[in-house]
Parts: structure tokens; sequence; C-alpha cells
């Protein structure tokens, strides 16, 4: 190989001549070349200022900045002096060769990154399972980003900084490379929930399901949390004191965010314990509608006015919560009033009634009913009237509802019963003394015969 100061002669293809100084041009091009592609490789080293300034020789594997200035005169003469001009501290060939390494490094990224991922996906194609697909996908975009930044990074390696400067950008580098890394691990928690959804499905767990949504929101917050940690560690923030002040001013802080944890167990009580769940029709003392979400400070309910109402956690863990949607059956229970000029076969009659309706109606489960004439009432003969209907649809549990009610009223038509409503009835005293105490006597005679049987015994 001829160095770069020899002046011998190059035979050409048809064996004329070359001028050393040509020679020497060309030599120069190339090692030029290959120096800025082995240098940026070289430059990805933490230690490596090969461009920082030019008193330390500034080497870039093969030539110093001066000796690449120097070759640039020889190459271009003096129309090249522009090149060496300076904006602030960095010469203008510097800045067109962190812009070119920069798009070299992007071309190179944009390939390697396709070339992988294409590689990895025909890789995990090959398993049963998507949860790997899912991972990879999850690290895609973070990859990108990541090695952008580097690209970028590499790319001002050429650029003569401030040592604040060069500083600030190392720390928006690594900040950028932990967003980059704990983006994907975000992303990889969502297939961790997945994962322990498909697991609780499969072995029949109810209550890991259920709490599946629960722990990946924490598997989110504690990326986050950690993330932010490693932030603030890079601004230059003394992480330790911060966690010890923390530690001092944890009582103050649970004191202030009390009804926010008791939300918190809130909620978990109510993933284990599974009262209810999305789209159950619940009722407490406070509200009645269908859930919507469950979330960490509160529970949405939709109501039957359309409205969402959200619920702290806290109230409803505590609260009497009524199920609709675990009912097997639903009841029918009232209390059906006739008049008192009902005679006692006429009850007998419309008891009985009532009775082969509910046995013979498809409609009621024949598990248990009950009717029976219970009460003298105010204004009625009560007749109490129980029973379940097969469906728990709402609406046609009401109309069921409805057509007993409806065959009811016509079977006790037939016989001349009437349905009683609330009334009173006035009646003058007539006062018989005579027959007053005859009454009497004859309460006595009862009585006292009563008596004679019972000692009898």
């Amino acid at each position: 190989m001829t160095g770069l100061g020899n002046s011998s002669t190059h035979l050409g293809p048809r064996g004329s001549s070359r001028p050393s100084n040509h020679l020497d041009a060309m030599l120069s091009i190339r090692r030029f070349a290959l120096s800025a592609i082995l240098g940026t490789c070289a430059l990805l080293s933490p230690g490596s200022r090969a461009w920082a300034d030019d008193d330390s020789g500034a080497l870039l594997i093969f030539a110093t900045a001066d000796q690449i200035e120097q070759h640039l005169l020889i190459l271009f003469g003096d129309s090249a002096k522009w090149l060496l001009q300076t904006i602030g501290d960095t010469a203008i060939w510097r800045i067109l060769a962190a812009f070119l390494t920069f798009a070299l490094l992007l071309g190179i990224r944009r390939l390697v990154l396709r070339l992988g991922f294409h590689a990895l996906r025909l890789l995990v194609e090959r398993t049963e399972t998507d949860l790997d697909d899912r991972l990879v996908d999850a690290a895609e975009r973070p990859a990108r980003w990541l090695t952008f930044l580097l690209a970028f990074y590499v790319g001002t390696r050429w650029l003569v900084l401030a040592d604040g400067a060069e500083g600030a950008l190392l720390v928006l580098l690594r900040i950028g490379v932990i967003v980059c890394v704990f983006s994907a691990l975000y992303r990889a928690s969502d297939v961790v929930g997945l994962l322990l959804g498909r697991v609780a499905e499969e072995r029949e767990l109810p209550q890991i399901k259920n709490l599946t949504p629960l722990i990946q929101r924490f598997l989110h917050v504690s990326v986050l949390l950690v993330a932010s940690v490693f932030v603030i560690q890079e601004l230059g923030f003394n992480v330790g004191a911060l966690l010890a002040g923390l530690g001092v001013g944890g009582l103050a802080v649970a004191l202030a965010a009390k009804d926010t944890l008791s939300n918190w167990f809130g909620a978990l009580m109510i993933y284990t314990d599974r009262p209810f769940g999305i789209g159950d029709w619940i009722r407490t003392n406070q509200l009645e509608g269908t859930v919507e979400e469950i979330g960490l400070r509160s529970t949405k309910v939709r109501t039957f006015a359309k409205t969402v109402v959200s619920v702290p956690n806290a109230n409803l863990a505590g609260d009497v919560v009524e199920n609709f949607s675990r009912m097997p059956l639903r009841r029918v229970m009232f209390t059906l009033g006739v008049t008192y000029g009902t005679s006692p076969n006429m009850m007998r009659e419309s008891l009985e009634r009532i009775r082969h309706l509910l046995a013979t109606h498809d409609e009621v489960d024949q598990g248990f009913w009950v009717v029976r004439f219970t009460e003298f009432g105010a204004s009625s003969l009560d007749i109490f009237v129980m029973y379940f209907t097969k469906t728990v649809a709402w609406d046609a549990h009401l109309a069921v509802r409805e057509d007993i009610n409806l065959r009811i009223i016509t079977k006790l038509a037939e016989i001349g019963v009437s349905v009683a409503f609330p009334s009173r009835s006035v009646y003058l005293e007539q006062n018989d003394r005579e027959h007053a105490k005859r009454m009497d006597e004859q309460a006595a005679a009862f009585l006292e015969e009563r008596r004679q049987g019972v000692a009898a015994r």
C-alpha cells in the first residue's frame, strides 16, 4: 500500500502514468470514507471523544482532523476553504459529516430493524401461542425510537460542543433510552395480563381472572414509577434522599390519601370476593343499575335512567349489594285482599283456583309456591301469594306476572268474589240490654262447660 506522502506513480489500464498528487487524492478519498464508517462505529464507545477537539489529535481510525482538512484542501483546492469555516466552534465540514453520518445510520437502522423483526416474526410464527407475537409487536416501536436516538447521538459526535451542551445531550440521550426501554416494558405488561387471564380461564379460576385487570394496572403503575425514579436520577436529583424524605412524610401522605387507599382496598375486596361483575344488575341502598366498569378508585354503574354513577369502591365494599343477575329464579310475592262479603266456601274455592293456576302455569317454577288465607285486614280478607318465575329477565318476568294476575281476576270473578279496596263501614249501634244479657249468660255457660270438660280429663 502506497503511503500518503509517496511520490511514486501508478500505471493505468493502458500503461499511462498518473501524477502522484492524483494518487494521493484518490487514496485520501478512500481513506476518508473508510475512516467515517469505522469511526462512527468507534464513537459508540462512551469513552470515545474522537472529534471533541482538534488539539487532542481526534483520531478517526486512520486520519486526524487536521489531516482531513489538509486532504480537503488538496482535493478541492481553494474551493474547499468554505468547508473549513466555523459556525460557533464547529467547522462546516463537521456539520456536513454529522448530517451524512446520521443519514447513513438511519438507512442502516431501517435495514437492520426490518430484517431483524422479520426474522423474529418468522421465528415466533412457529409457536402455537400468539403471546410471543405480541411481545415482538410491543418491542418494535421502542426499538425504532431507541436506534433513532443512538444514530442521532453518533451523528452529533462530529460536532464540537461545549462541556455543558455535551453533558445535556448525554442526559437527554439517557432519558430517551430509559423512556424507550420502559415503554417496551409497559407494552409487555399487557401481554402478562393477557397470559394471566388465559391461564385463569383454562384452569377455571374466576378469582384470578377477575384480578387480571387489577394486576395489569398495578404493573402499569409500577413500570411508570420505576421509570420516573430513573429519570429523576438522570436529572441529577438524589433519589436516596428523596426516598428518605418520602419515608419521613409517609405518615402525612397516608393520612391525606386515606380515602384513596380505602378505595384501592375496596377494589381488591371486590375483585377477590366477587359480589358482582361487569354487566351485572345490582342494587344497593343508594342506587340500582348495571355495572359497566370496576376501577381502582370507583365503580361505574349505569342506572335505568341511563345515567352513569361513579361509586367509590370503599362505599360498595361496605354496603349491602343485591345482585339480581345471579338469581336462578325470580320471586313474586304479594297479598291479595278480597271483600268481607266473601263466604268461607267462596274463600276455599278462591284458594283452590289460585293454587291450580300456579300448579299448571308453564312459566312458574314448581319447586316452591304458597297460596294461603292469612289475615283479617282492616278492609279485606288477605290471601298471601308467593311463587317464582323461571325467567329472570325483567321484561319477561313482568309478562308472566301480568298473565297470572289477569287469570286470578278472571277466576275470582267467575265465583262472585270481588277484590277489596281500602274502605270503611259505619254501623249505628243499637243498645239492646236484654240481648246483651242473654249473650253474656250463653258465653258464661260455654265457659263453665269447657272448664268441666278440662277437669274431667
